[in-house]
Order: C-alpha cells, then sequence, then structure tokens
C-alpha cells in the first residue's frame, strides 16, 4: 500500500494535473453563474410544489386557477380572471407599475404559464406515437432484416412504456418548464463538460504515473529492485484511485455550485418523465420510472465508471507508448476513432447497431441515459451497462495482454 501510495503521490504532486484542475473547476462555476439570468424565474416551481403538491391533476389545477383568479382581482378589481387580465398588460402599462407591482405580475404571468403548460399535457401525450421514432430511425440509418427486427422490438417495448407513463399519469409532475431546458443544463451541459474534463485529467495522471520512470530515466533502477516489474500492479491500482480522486472534488464543487444557483429543494422526487420536462420535439421517456435523484446519482456513478475504464485503456496504451504526451494524444485520438466508428458501418446494419455501444457517445450524452426518446440514434433498454460490460470486459483483457507483456520485454 505505501508504493501505492508513493505512486499517487507523483500525481497528486504534479502542478500540471493540479492546475488542470484547478482550471477545470473554475470554468465549470464560471459556466454555470454566467446562465444563471433565469434562476428568480425558476423559484416559482418551488412554491408550486409546496402549496399544490408535486403531483397535479385537473382538480389541482382548477384550485389553482382559481387561487391565482383572486389575486387578480387584489392587484385590478376590474378583472374577474388572471388570462383575461394578463392578455391587457401590455409592455406600455407595465412599465407604467411600480416594482413591487410588476414583481406581482411577473409572477402571476409564471403562474399561468405552469397552469397552461400543465393543462395542454394531456393532448400532447395523447398525439405521441412511437412509429413516429422508429420509421426515421429505420430509413436514416437503413436497418433491415436482423437490426430492423431488434430496434423494432426495442420500440415496442418503448411503445408499452409510453402507455404506461400516460395511464399512471407519471407525466403529471411538476418540473422547470422545458423552454429553460434545465435537463440540458445540467446533463448535457455541465455533466458533459465534467466527463471531457475527467477524460483529459484521467488520461494524462493515468500516463504520468505509468511513464514516470521512464520519462526520469530511472526505469533501470526502479525495475530492477527486489519488487521489480511487479510495481506495474501497485501503478495500476494508484491510476485508478487516483481517478476517484481526482472526480471527487471536480464533481463536488461543479454540482454544489449548480444546485447553490439553481433551487431544487423540492425537486429531489421528481420524474424525469415529467411533462414538464419537455425540451425537444419528444419529451423524455424513460424505460422505467426514474426520479431526478436517481438519475443524477445514477449518471455519475456511469461518467466515474467509464472514467475508471478510460484509466485502464491509458494504462494499457503507456505499456507500448513511453511518454505522457504522447500517450494522452493516442487515447483522444483513440476515443475519437470510437466515437466516429459507427458512421463507418451504417451500411452494414448489425456492425452499425454494435458499434453503437460506444463508449465516447456514454460520456458525450448524459442527459440521454435510461431514454428511449431519440430522434437521432437508435437507443437501448440497458445501453448504458451494456456499454460499461463490453468496454470493461475489452479494457481488462487489452490491460492484461499489456502486463503479461510488458514482464517479458526487454526495458533496457
Amino acid at each position: 500500500m505505501n508504493i501505492t501510495w508513493l505512486e499517487m503521490k507523483k500525481a497528486l504532486c504534479s502542478p500540471v494535473i493540479l492546475g488542470l484542475l484547478g482550471i477545470f473547476i473554475a470554468f465549470n462555476i464560471f459556466t454555470i453563474v454566467s446562465g444563471a439570468y433565469h434562476k428568480t424565474e425558476l423559484g416559482i416551481v418551488n412554491e408550486i410544489i409546496e402549496k399544490y403538491g408535486l403531483h397535479f391533476n385537473d382538480s389541482s389545477l382548477k384550485t389553482m386557477q382559481e387561487d391565482l383568479n383572486r389575486e387578480v382581482r387584489t392587484v385590478n378589481s376590474g378583472f374577474q380572471e388572471a388570462p383575461a387580465f394578463l392578455h391587457t398588460m401590455t409592455a406600455e402599462k407595465y412599465n407604467k407599475e411600480s416594482k413591487k407591482k410588476q414583481h406581482e405580475i411577473d409572477r402571476m404571468g409564471l403562474m399561468q404559464s405552469y397552469i397552461n403548460m400543465g393543462k395542454a399535457l394531456d393532448q400532447r401525450y395523447s398525439e405521441l406515437k412511437v412509429n413516429e421514432l422508429k420509421e426515421p430511425i429505420i430509413q436514416s440509418f437503413h436497418l433491415h432484416g436482423t437490426a430492423k427486427e431488434l430496434m423494432s422490438n426495442e420500440y415496442k417495448k418503448l411503445g408499452t412504456r409510453l402507455e404506461e407513463i400516460k395511464h399512471n399519469e407519471e407525466y403529471k409532475q411538476w418540473f422547470f418548464a422545458g423552454t429553460y431546458q434545465m435537463h440540458t443544463k445540467l446533463f448535457r451541459d455541465l455533466l458533459k463538460n465534467i466527463a471531457l474534463e475527467g477524460i483529459m485529467l484521467v488520461a494524462l495522471m493515468t500516463a504520468l504515473i505509468a511513464n514516470y520512470e521512464f520519462e526520469h530515466r530511472s526505469h533501470l533502477v526502479a525495475y530492477s529492485t527486489k519488487r521489480g516489474r511487479h510495481i506495474v500492479w501497485n501503478k495500476l491500482v494508484a491510476t485508478l484511485l487516483m481517478t476517484i480522486l481526482l472526480l471527487i472534488p471536480l464533481f463536488a464543487v461543479s454540482l454544489v455550485t449548480f444546485f447553490h444557483v439553481y433551487d431544487y429543494s423540492r425537486l429531489w422526487g421528481v420524474q424525469i418523465s415529467s411533462g414538464l420536462n419537455w425540451e425537444n420535439k419528444w419529451p423524455y421517456v424513460t424505460w422505467w420510472p426514474v426520479e431526478f435523484k436517481q438519475y443524477l446519482w445514477l449518471a455519475i456513478a456511469i461518467i466515474v465508471m467509464a472514467l475508471l475504464i478510460v484509466s485502464i485503456l491509458t494504462f494499457t496504451v503507456s505499456m507500448f507508448v513511453r511518454n505522457s504526451y504522447i500517450t494522452w494524444i493516442t487515447v483522444t485520438l483513440l476515443l475519437t476513432t470510437i466515437f466516429i466508428l459507427p458512421s463507418f458501418f451504417i451500411k452494414i446494419p448489425t456492425l452499425f447497431i454494435l458499434f453503437n455501444f460506444n463508449l465516447t457517445s456514454l460520456l458525450l450524452n448524459p442527459h440521454m441515459y435510461f431514454s428511449g426518446s431519440s430522434t437521432i440514434e437508435p437507443r437501448f433498454e440497458h445501453q448504458e451497462m451494456i456499454t460499461l460490460f463490453i468496454y470493461l470486459a475489452i479494457g481488462l483483457f487489452c490491460g492484461a495482454f499489456a502486463i503479461r507483456k510488458f514482464y517479458r520485454k526487454d526495458i533496457g
């Protein structure tokens, strides 16, 4: 364990690794704070949940509308209903009001918007047909034979899940309006940035530990000691532990900043498939019910696991390439190649689907985890777990081969 700790210290004392970590954390904080111009408006959702509950139906929407109408009558007795009052509120009239009254009008306008969105969801969900997703995917990627049958079965399961969401009214839960794209802001923007930053940090750190003796020309002494080449196992364990150690502050500071800026205090139990969380042409249709807090923890776990696999792959490359920066470039090119590989096999549907289980794509799309409602690529149930299993197996096999070769090769 002492040797493992000494190997870890090589990265912990590296100004390049620590400097990059600091830069990435600062960048994430800046990105979060600079994009927080809607945070005041978002607070209305917590107010709604506190007063009316997380779930809504026709009865609760009616109660909300009646309460809002009463508020309007206290602001302007000439109106009996909020929609009529807000409809006549022009910019000229609004600017003549006091700041306090403008704030009240803004709040009532937001409340009315959420009521309207809640009322419209039944109609919007009744119009959703899974074939609208399936047919464009099958045609776009020229799927046929076994590949087409496989995708059809996946969309059949997705259709069953969509009907379950409709039947259980799972979509009738309050969340930030899709126009704010908070799901995208957190999972596609922030967590994707963390994943990319993690790739750069983990690859460089792993290469540094693996190649330290060779780069400092002390390998002939280090590998001729009593422990000798067995030190490679300490190096591998050190890189995996350092991967977790580097990711802890990267995730912690970024997410603490995000949730400090945006108030999710009453949204931890909301389903990701909430109809309010509708950002694009299709809502998020998860393969099974997933609450926001569960989704967040699972997304973090998937990214950490994927980056541990990146560390293993980098360590494997380091057994052949004895330069940290060349190793880093090689791993970056490897991950880029993995990402674009499916595009080379569009005319071979079976291989296209196989390569669609893609480690790089997994790291770049945290916002689509556990969701089958993608309009641009095929999605499979348990795709995340299958992808991690495939690349973990590849990483372990390649790593074992590289270490075995290292034991036998001349290091002079």
